[in-house]
């Protein structure tokens, strides 16, 4: 992944109210739970929390790809000359079904 596309998804992504709630939250338990676990224990609840982060940075992160995307396409489609039209699409397919009348 490039890294301009990573910045500028650090740029134009802020965490929620209930997202800094939650992550209180989770870092509350994780307190408590580590008085309560082994070394061991401690180790693999920590790998655990840090893949748990990076799949949430990644899905954060490809989502915010597809909008950009989507973006994109949207802009593409209003750009068209004569612009796009779902009912023109839907009968040209209908008449590559029926054998091109």
């Amino acid at each position: 992944m490039p890294e301009y596309l990573k910045a500028l998804h650090e740029r134009f992504t802020t965490a929620s109210s209930e997202a800094m709630r939650v992550q209180r939250e989770r870092d509350r338990i994780l307190a408590k739970l580590r008085g309560q676990l082994g070394k061991s224990q401690r180790v693999l609840l920590l790998h655990l929390l840090d893949l748990e982060d990076d799949l949430r940075d990644q899905t954060s992160l490809d989502s915010f790809l597809s909008g950009i995307r989507l973006v994109r396409g949207i802009e593409q489609e209003l750009s068209e000359l004569p612009p796009y039209s779902f009912d023109d699409e839907n009968e040209e397919q209908a008449r590559k079904r029926n054998g091109g009348e």
